[in-house]
């Protein structure tokens, strides 16, 4: 019987994205070969072997851009599928062939600049916390805002860029009610409204659409459809119209703003 590989962080600083990925793949009704890369590439290389050695037919995961990079490589040269669920680096599809069902970065940031040009507040300042992903969004919303006219009153606005951990230590330690946080993607966990408990503040965040959970059912979803036509998985993708250039054609980002109290995490979708 054919199996797939799911990777993901089950250990390390981003476990409760692997708590999330296992609930999500809860329901396959596939053969799963689990691994886990402790969001670190070096670990993800070694992830990326052991399901290559155990002859998984395509692997579903890696929430982390540089682990999906590296051990994409690996899958790519041995003809094995990756589909993405949850990494968001912009060229990563083409980088290492790999099939994404949530939107790029692109799109997060395309949302973000939006709402700024049109704020009642002003962009104070954009922090990252060093990572490559921070790094990444932090300088494409610095290039994207030099070209939106901003206004110069108003609330202040912070961008702060990075691991939904590092960013809430960075509000934990100077946080202000008086000003809105503008925050990532992957701040939109569970996790990071604990660690943000009994602060009062609100933050405005990127939500995939369809979310994290959703594409890693899809993902399953698809790997399953092409074992029951007698299809490879790798043919399945190329012909699939929801896909081009391994991106999804219906995946985006949504603004949603959360209003922290002392009591509760009020959530409002923006219209």
């Amino acid at each position: 019987m054919e199996q797939v590989g799911i990777v993901g962080p089950f250990t390390g600083p981003r476990a409760a994205y692997g708590r999330w990925l296992r609930r999500a793949a809860s329901g396959t009704t596939l053969r799963v070969c689990w691994a886990d890369d402790g969001a670190d590439p070096a670990l993800a290389l070694v992830a990326a072997r052991r399901l290559l050695e155990a002859g998984v037919s395509a692997v579903v995961g890696h929430f982390n851009s540089e682990c999906a990079r590296v051990a994409g490589a690996l899958y790519q040269a041995a003809g094995v599928p990756l589909l993405l669920p949850a990494a968001t680096a912009p060229d990563l599809c083409q980088a290492v062939g790999a099939y994404r069902l949530c939107a790029s970065e692109r799109h997060q940031v395309a949302a973000m600049l939006e709402y700024l040009a049109g704020a009642s507040g002003y962009l104070e300042e954009v922090w990252s916390d060093g990572s490559v992903y921070g790094e990444r969004l932090a300088q494409s919303l610095r290039a994207g805002v030099g070209q939106v006219p901003q206004p110069r009153a108003g609330p202040p606005i912070h961008a702060l860029m990075g691991s939904h951990v590092k960013v809430a230590q960075q509000i934990r330690l100077h946080g202000r009610s008086d000003t809105l946080y503008l925050l990532p993607d992957d701040c939109v966990i569970d996790e990071f409204d604990v660690l943000l408990e009994g602060y009062e503040l609100a933050t405005l965040c990127p939500h995939a659409t369809p979310d994290f959970g959703t594409c890693v059912r899809l993902a399953l979803g698809h790997v399953e459809t092409a074992i029951a036509q007698g299809r490879s998985v790798a043919e399945y993708l190329r012909s699939h119209p929801d896909f081009q250039a391994g991106e999804h054609r219906h995946a985006g980002f949504t603004l949603v703003r959360r209003d922290y109290r002392s009591a509760a995490s009020l959530l409002t979708r923006m219209s």
